[in-house]
Order: C-alpha cells, then sequence, then structure tokens
C-alpha cells in the first residue's frame, strides 16, 4: 500500500469546519465501497471517560461511519492526545511531552497497510505549531497526501483560504481541491458564492463541493451515520477521489519503467539495476521514505552530505523565501547579498579571518579551483615552474580531470590514466595499516619520514601538497592521527609549499569539531568545502583561500585576474541556505552535539572487534568503519554487499567501499539510533 493512499483534511483556521468535511469525506468514500479510515494524529480537547481518553473529533468521524475498530488500532488513529485545548505544542509542553513526527508517521503507514484509504485530518490550520520549530505543515510533508483545505464561505474566507494555498504550494504539497463548509446557519447568498468563485479563479484550485449547515450535528452526540443520510451520495465525487490515488500508484510503477530506460546511475552496476531501485520520494529527519511506505535510516548521510537530515524547516524556509526573490544572478562583476553573508560567514570558523571565498559547484570543481589557484599564485609570484602536487596514494578529491590526477584510485579511475598529470604520490598514514610496518603501541610515526622526503626533494616544482585532513574517505575511511597533519603543515610552511586541506567529506562537524584540521591545530593555505555546506540540500562548493594569496592575483600593474569561474557558482538560492544551514550549527550547537554523538557511536561500535571476519575497528567523530575479510568461501567485498543489501531490507541505507563498511550518520541522529543502527549491522555481520 503506498503512502499515497489518502488524503489531509486541513482548514483555514480553527472551526473551520474540518471534522465535519473529514467525516463527509470518510462517508463518501466508504459509501462507493473504498475501504477507508479516519485518523488524528494530534488531538488537543480531548476528554475523559470511564473507558479513558478519548478524541472528540475522531469519535465523530468514527460515528459517522459506523466504524468500531480495535483498540490497538484505534492507537493508530489518534497517536496523541492531550486534555488541554490549545495548540498542540503547548498541549505537549503542558504534558512534558514532544510529538514524534516518526511515530505518526509510523502510525499512518500502520492505517495504509491494511486499509485503501486514510483519511487524516489536522488540528487546526496549516501553521499552528506541533513543536518549537514544527508545524501541522510539516507533518502534512511527512505524509506527502493530497491535501482538501476546508474554508468558510463568508466574510473573510478569500484572504484566508488565499494564504494557506500559498503556504500549500511553498511546501509543494498537492491541494485536491477545496470544500466550503457552513459551521453555523446563515443564508447564502451572493456573497458567498461569489467567495467561491472568486476562490475557484484566482485560486486556481478546484472546488470539490459544499457541506450546508446541518443542525443535527450540534447537539452533543448526533445520531450515528448521519452524514450518510444527508450527503448527496456523490458529492465529493468518490470514484474521481479513488482514481486519484489509482494514479499515483500507476505514476510509480511508469518512473521504475523510466529509470531503467533513461537514467545512468553513478558509481553503480549495470546488473545492480536489473530488478529496480527504491523510489526515494521524500526525506524526514534522518529517514528517507520510497513511494511503497518503507522507511530507511540514512546511515550515510545521502553520500556524507545531509548533516543535518531532510525536511529541515529553516533550511526549506530559506530555500522558499530566497526563491521568491532572487533565484540566480552571476558572480562577475556583480554581487548578491546571500554570497557576501556566507563568504563572510565561512570566514570566521578560521584561525585567520582573513580569507576570500571562491565558489564552485560540487566539490570536485572547489578541488579544480584550488589548484589552478594554487599554480597561477606561483606564476604570478614568478615562479612559473611550481606546476606540481604531492598527495596521498590513496586518496579521493573527485572525478574531474585534475581531481582525478591527485586523487587516483585504480577502481575508480584506470580508464584515464594516460590523460591524467604527473603527481608526486605520498605513502598514505594509514594508522591501522602503518606504511612504516610499525604496531601503534610502537608508533614514531616514521611515515612521516617518507612524506617529508616527497615534499623536500620536489620542493622547487610543488605548487602544493592536497591532503584529506585525518580520513581518506573514498579509500575505504582509512584514518591517520591528527600530529601527522600538523607535521605535514609545518613541512610545507619549512620549505614554502602551499596546503590545500580538501574538507569535502570531513568538515562541518563530521569529525567532533567544526573543519578536521582544527584537530592539528592549524591553518591550511586553501580548503575547499562541499557537501554539508548547504546541508546537502543544494549543490554549492568553495575553495576559502588566505588574504595574501588572492592578493597576487591583483591586475595591476599586470593582469593577474583569475579567469575561472561556473555559471552557478554562488548561486543566491543554494547561498542562502548555506547561510541558513551555518546559523544553525552556531545557534543550536550542532557540533558540540556531534561529538557527543560519536563518543556514542564509538563505544557501541566496540561490540564488533570480537566479532568473527571483522578487522579494524575504527572511529571518528560521527564516522564509524570496519573492515571484512573473507569467510566462507565469499571475500570481504563480497560480504559487504551482501550485508548492505540486508541492511536495506531492515530499513537502514548503508553503502559498501570494497570490503569496508562504514556509517556517516546525520549529525542529528538520537542516541537511541545510532544504538539501533550499529545492532542492526551488527546482527546482519554476524549473519550473513
Amino acid at each position: 500500500m503506498s503512502i499515497q493512499s489518502g488524503f489531509f483534511i486541513t482548514g483555514t483556521d480553527t472551526d473551520a469546519g474540518k471534522t465535519v468535511a473529514a467525516a463527509a469525506v470518510l462517508v463518501s468514500l466508504r459509501a462507493a465501497g473504498i475501504d477507508a479510515v479516519p485518523m488524528k494524529p494530534v488531538q488537543t480537547g480531548a476528554f475523559i471517560s470511564e473507558e479513558g481518553m478519548h478524541s472528540p473529533d475522531l469519535d465523530f468521524c468514527l460515528r459517522m461511519a459506523e466504524l468500531k475498530p480495535h483498540p490497538e488500532e484505534l492507537q493508530d488513529m489518534v497517536p496523541y492526545l492531550y486534555e488541554p485545548a490549545c495548540s498542540p505544542h503547548l498541549a505537549a509542553s503542558l504534558a512534558g511531552r514532544e510529538i514524534s513526527m516518526e511515530r505518526i508517521v509510523k502510525a499512518f503507514q500502520n492505517l495504509s497497510h491494511r486499509h485503501e484509504c486514510v483519511v487524516v485530518e489536522g488540528a487546526g490550520g496549516l501553521l499552528a505549531p506541533i513543536a518549537a520549530d514544527r508545524t501541522m505543515l510539516d507533518i502534512m510533508g511527512a505524509l506527502a497526501l493530497p491535501v482538501i483545505l476546508v474554508a468558510r464561505p463568508g466574510l473573510g474566507t478569500i484572504n484566508h483560504t488565499f494564504l494557506s494555498i500559498r503556504e500549500l504550494e511553498r511546501a509543494g504539497l498537492n491541494l485536491y481541491g477545496i470544500i466550503f463548509c457552513e459551521t453555523a446557519k446563515s443564508d447564502w447568498g451572493k456573497i458567498e458564492q461569489d467567495n467561491v468563485e472568486t476562490i475557484a479563479r484566482m485560486g486556481k484550485a478546484r472546488v470539490l463541493g459544499r457541506i450546508g449547515f446541518i443542525p443535527e450535528l450540534a447537539k452533543p452526540c448526533a445520531p450515528s451515520g448521519l452524514l450518510r443520510n444527508v450527503l448527496a451520495p456523490d458529492l465529493f465525487r468518490p470514484d474521481e477521489m479513488l482514481a486519484a490515488n489509482s494514479q499515483g500508484q500507476t505514476a510509480k510503477a511508469t518512473i521504475r519503467e523510466m529509470d531503467r530506460a533513461s537514467v545512468w546511475h553513478p558509481y553503480t552496476r549495470h546488473s545492480a539495476t536489473r530488478e529496480g531501485f527504491p523510489v526515494i520520494a521524500r526525506g524526514e529527519g534522518v529517514y528517507l521514505f520510497d513511494t511503497e511506505g518503507n522507511r530507511y535510516l540514512d546511515a550515510i548521510s545521502s553520500w556524507w552530505a545531509c548533516n543535518l537530515g531532510h525536511s529541515n524547516p529553516r533550511l526549506v524556509g530559506a530555500l522558499v523565501s530566497q526563491a521568491r526573490q532572487l533565484q540566480h544572478s552571476i558572480l562577475g562583476n556583480l554581487t548578491h547579498p546571500r554570497a557576501v553573508e556566507l563568504a563572510s560567514s565561512l570566514a570566521q570558523f578560521f584561525p585567520d579571518t582573513r580569507r576570500r571565498t571562491l565558489f564552485a559547484s560540487d566539490g570536485a570543481s572547489a578541488v579544480e579551483a584550488a589548484l589552478r589557484v594554487a599554480i597561477q599564485y606561483w606564476h604570478n609570484r614568478g615562479e612559473s615552474g611550481r606546476i606540481r602536487f604531492a598527495a596521498f596514494e590513496e586518496a579521493y578529491h573527485g572525478d574531474t580531470i585534475g581531481a582525478m590526477s591527485v586523487g587516483y584510485l585504480p577502481d575508480f579511475h584506470a580508464a584515464y590514466r594516460p590523460v591524467l598529470f604527473p603527481v608526486h604520490k605520498m605513502k598514505t598514514p594509514d594508522c591501522s595499516a602503518c606504511p612504516a610496518g610499525k604496531s601503534r603501541s610502537g608508533c614514531e610515526m616514521e611515515c612521516l619520514s617518507l612524506l617529508e622526503s616527497v615534499v623536500r626533494n620536489n620542493a622547487r616544482e610543488l605548487a602544493a601538497v592536497i591532503v584529506e585532513p585525518l580520513c581518506l574517505g573514498a579509500a575505504g575511511m582509512k584514518m591517520y592521527q591528527a600530529e601527522c597533519l600538523r607535521k605535514i603543515s609545518e613541512l610545507c610552511r619549512e620549505n614554502e609549499v602551499l596546503l590545500i586541506v580538501d574538507e569535502i567529506a570531513m568538515g562541518f562537524g563530521r569529525t567532533g569539531r567544526m573543519f578536521a584540521f582544527e584537530h592539528a591545530g592549524i591553518d591550511p593555505d586553501i580548503v575547499c568545502v562541499g557537501k554539508g555546506l548547504s546541508g546537502g540540500y543544494l549543490p554549492i562548493s568553495a575553495a576559502v583561500v588566505k588574504e595574501e594569496i588572492f592578493q597576487t592575483f591583483a591586475d595591476e600593474p599586470r593582469d593577474n585576474t583569475f579567469y575561472h569561474g561556473h555559471t552557478f557558482a554562488g548561486n543566491p538560492v543554494a547561498a542562502a541556505v548555506a547561510v541558513e544551514c551555518l546559523d544553525i550549527y552556531r545557534e543550536e550547537n550542532i557540533v558540540a552535539k556531534a561529538k557527543q554523538a560519536g563518543n556514542t557511536l564509538s563505544t557501541r561500535f566496540d561490540a564488533f572487534r570480537d566479532v568473527s571476519g571483522v578487522t579494524n575497528v575504527r572511529c571518528l567523530g560521527m564516522i564509524a568503519a570496519l573492515d571484512l575479510s573473507e569467510r566462507r568461501g565469499l571475500s570481504g567485498t563480497d560480504r559487504a554487499r551482501r550485508i548492505c543489501s540486508d541492511m536495506l531490507k531492515k530499513g537502514f541505507l548503508v553503502r559498501p567501499l570494497g570490503a569496508t563498511l562504514y556509517l556517516m550518520l546525520p549529525l542529528i541522529t538520537s542516541e537511541a539510533l545510532i544504538a539501533e543502527t550499529v545492532d542492526g549491522l551488527l546482527d546482519s555481520v554476524s549473519r550473513v
């Protein structure tokens, strides 16, 4: 059963008549032979009887539809019940509780798996708060149902209805239609008729029908089945409503067929496409949801980018707000406020805040820009022979030509080896497989002598050393000590070589500090950022460069202008989201919370140290990784693929790196979910 099998009933304001409308839709669907049931996610103004606490709105719908659900199913129909008749967020606060979006979604899924259609009634209007930073609109977005808006027909309804329509549009929700409901005795005249016609015309909205005032509903206990007797059986055209849901099911099948025929999936084997993939319809918090209603904990933060999870209301709000003002403007001989704010904000994270931000679109583009800056910097200074780079042997910096040259991985890039430029390769300081052959206890950082020889022997032709700080991601989460990074920085300074630190994957709290280089107490010449810069919501990246480097690109007396850029570099919408993202980091202490969560992850991950077939268990902040050895005739790589497949069936999105399994959970993941994820992985590793 699809998560879209139903409708969400909301109102322009409190007492717009949405409970009556919800019951009427429910009765109409059931009269047409559709197995529809009601749901009220949050009920305030509940009453207590001998049987316990009751939802008056849900009870009304059940009575009108003549339904008597099992007590366990009733809990899914109304997950949250509060006695005070006030805003949901206040009612929950007074009860000392929080309203969990996950619980509401799970309750809806339970109902939708058992019934054809679920008619969900909201509380108050669209923006009625359910928590400090969430509204009823967030529940609507989480369920992703077609919306039916209930409005009063009388004076003032045009403004209220248009504002509600606008909010639905901003949230990207589908307004199926509007029901006009009379909640008091009135004469239907020219004003009411014109209101309906004006809303339909100017709001470009479909009017589903009108429910006139029904005096019997005002009685304390309206007769069972009353609506079924007084409403026209085809008032809401239930056949069309059912067709709307059927079209959604057909569309999903079409998406899969079109996917197989037209999409080239990155880093995906052809053989993996035969059965098709989950079609992800939406994200909420740490979860992704597919079109079948299945929920997956995003244990890789959607390729290491969505550090703040999905559908963060502040990030979505920043995106929508900026999109209404300015969608795109180039930064060539122009500027705009969001790019200025973002560049200024980024500079504050560095020991020396005199920095210039060169915007790009994705991580590889930022690396390419950094490489070009380094080469031209030396050219500007009259040392045009300094055109080479030094990099770790197993580094990964992206898939463009320059990025592949400094981050060459044979499994990924072998076909392009002939077109890549030469790079001085340094032994990777992998503490789990020491290049000097030493154990951890006997380590005296001999690997640095190997690095030192590369830099000292080639300093005159080196433009820069480029490194992934503390952890080489795509190489299999290979980790090294902060002291080693500090020594590399000192080595570069002593030999007058620029240091480029690629923080695209490790930055923005992933390692327990805002940037991984902070662990080493250094201030790199150029820092590449991306992925988490916008919380993963839009593509934006940057090379953040020291001021003294920037100053060499002046055009007087000689033109040293940096003729480099991208069409969408510093795009206003992406920049606005990134500005808001950095504000969230500061205001909500994300890095400190991530550090604490990382400690929990590390403690939990210790359980793998005694598991047969597992080696090199390691953690760094909110990164946890292990390697799989051959077992029962299966290579470590084959085992990793099978384990990830098993995890997906259990609702966890994990991807392998060869024989390496890793977790890169969103930084907002709770300790309980960290434990649940690690336990799930432990079960799969032990069993598969």
